[in-house]
């Protein structure tokens, strides 16, 4: 974890002490505040910190990778990544093996070899048909029957090995009430410090049964007792089952970091309660907390003030009154629809200090935000963000950048991945148009941005790891221009940075050199 120097700290912000009225939390103006630093903080210099790894550029700026980063150990020999493509995830993944449709991945090592494995999941069931009259997608089960999961080792030769649940995981009695239905993502991080990687199995059911919602699916963790072996380990505290020592609760897109400095790696979900902190005992046992008032559905950590303390950004989408007045969905609040930065006091407690901007063309705010990750992006020392944010319904999207400045984070820049209609900005017209979250053809976004370098210029890229079905996002990238300007690329035009595995034959080429010796091995992927 971070080595790091601390004098007591100027920051303009609140106290620490939520405010309520009427109960719901003010927001009351920033006032000068003192902080006690993080004694083991020693703030890099900018040549040093410019010398750091990715990797160790993210401990430094208490970034949670959580399985979203791909590192160089999956590029071969010429210096291509090697990853799966939209083909084959549709042959292998989708509808196979407990999975409806895929739904993304992570990337870790989980035999302790020092190489990136992968393991990918999906939803369940299929739900589209069970919906609202406020045009909201739920389905008939909270938590799945079989474990809509895949693990795949990968061998030096880029071979996909798909794994046996059943002989990895030790479920005890984390199944009693079933298995996540529609796992929005599986963070990877080495909880227990064992040198092979563990997940927290972050569950984003929705049951809708006579018009009445339930989030309140289970999410398991499983903690590494060897290389390829996992058991459940125990949670307790706020919204955990003491049948089946589990959190039960909704936990879409969550993140991870060292909330309390103590030296593991804890977690933070979002909850429409409020944000929820996860203490790790250092083995990979959590204690659940609500640390915020603040709910949403998405979250990204990092140290977004440069203290040595983790902070976060949580999303509850962007109130947009003018367009909700038409649609089904009636309920609106200014107070918690916010997409909201808070600064961590690296003991647990956090407080409000921004509410971030949405991005608008005319009248068409992009209100809710699906996704979000954050990294130093330009290579200045502190932590910008990415987000994947949708019209309301998810009708049009946009892949956005937020730049920190000062500790604050403003737009940067915007690629329109699916633009809103022009009639759209009369927003009567685009209630009449747009009902539903799924019964409308202007519905994709990135369900997960994760980071690679994939053109190797030193700045971090990012990847849009998706459903199958979301055809425009699925496998497309943000690549990064500097100045936090990005292009939007497709798939097909990585391909020189990029071998994409459909269905392939894996060969192993030799050349031998004046002494015998092997000077070349490497792979050719020969696509069907």
């Amino acid at each position: 974890m971070k080595t790091l120097l601390a004098l007591l700290l100027l920051i303009p912000s609140l106290s620490w002490g939520l405010t309520f009225k009427d109960g719901e939390q003010v927001e009351d103006e920033p006032e000068t505040f003192i902080i006690e630093g993080n004694k083991s903080y020693t703030k890099l210099s900018k040549d040093d910190y410019l010398k750091l790894s990715f990797k160790k550029r993210a401990n430094y700026l208490d970034i949670g990778l959580s399985g979203y980063y791909i590192d160089e150990t999956l590029k071969n020999k010429i210096g291509n990544y090697v990853l799966p493509s939209r083909a084959w995830m549709k042959k292998y993944v989708s509808q196979n093996d407990g999975i409806f449709y895929r739904d993304g991945a992570s990337f870790g090592d989980f035999d302790g070899d020092g190489k990136t494995d992968y393991i990918t999941w999906g939803v369940g069931v299929a739900c589209m048909e069970n919906s609202s009259k406020e045009g909201r997608v739920g389905c008939n089960s909270i938590n799945a029957k079989k474990p809509p999961i895949q693990i795949y080792s990968v061998d030096k030769f880029f071979n996909f090995k798909k794994l046996d649940l059943n002989e990895l995981f030790d479920w005890g009695k984390a199944n009693e009430k079933g298995y996540p239905m529609g796992s929005s993502g599986i963070l990877v991080e080495d909880f227990n410090n064992d040198g092979i990687d563990d997940f927290f199995i972050a569950n984003a059911s929705v049951k809708l049964t006579n018009g009445n919602f339930s989030y309140d699916g289970v999410n398991p963790v499983m903690i590494s007792t060897g290389p390829l072996k996992w058991k459940a380990s125990t949670h307790t505290g706020y919204k955990t089952d003491r049948q089946t020592n589990t959190f039960n609760a909704f936990a879409a897109r969550a993140d991870t970091g060292d909330i309390d400095n103590d030296g593991d790696i804890d977690v933070i979900t979002p909850e429409f309660a409020g944000t929820v902190c996860h203490f790790n005992d250092g083995k990979g046992n959590f204690k659940a907390k609500l640390c915020t008032n603040h709910g949403g559905f998405t979250i990204t950590t990092g140290d977004f003030n440069n203290d040595g303390n983790l902070d976060f950004i949580n999303a509850h989408g962007h109130y947009n009154p003018g367009y909700k007045k038409y649609s089904p969905q009636k309920w609106s609040s200014k107070s918690k629809e916010k997409m909201a930065l808070f600064y961590g006091n690296g003991k647990g407690g956090f407080k409000f200090v921004q509410r971030l901007n949405p991005y608008m063309i005319g009248n068409f705010m992009f209100s809710d935000v699906p996704d979000m990750t954050a990294f130093d992006f330009d290579n200045d020392g502190d932590v910008d963000m990415v987000s994947s944010s949708v019209g309301m319904y998810y009708a049009g999207s946009v892949w956005l950048a937020y730049e920190n400045i000062d500790g604050k984070l403003q737009i940067s820049d915007a690629n329109v991945t699916l633009a809103p209609l022009e009639e759209w900005q009369d927003p009567k017209i685009w209630g009449s148009m747009v009902k539903s979250e799924s019964k409308h053809p202007w519905n994709t976004y990135c369900s997960k941005s994760q980071l690679i370098d994939v053109n190797n210029d030193g700045l971090m890229d990012v990847f849009c790891n998706n459903a199958v079905q979301h055809h425009r996002m699925t496998n497309h990238f943000l690549i990064n221009k500097g100045n936090m300007q990005f292009d939007f690329v497709k798939p097909e035009d990585v391909t020189e940075w990029v071998t994409w595995i459909e269905d392939a034959i894996v060969v192993e080429k030799e050349t031998e050199g004046p002494d015998g010796e092997d000077i070349l091995k490497d792979l050719e992927i020969i696509i069907q």
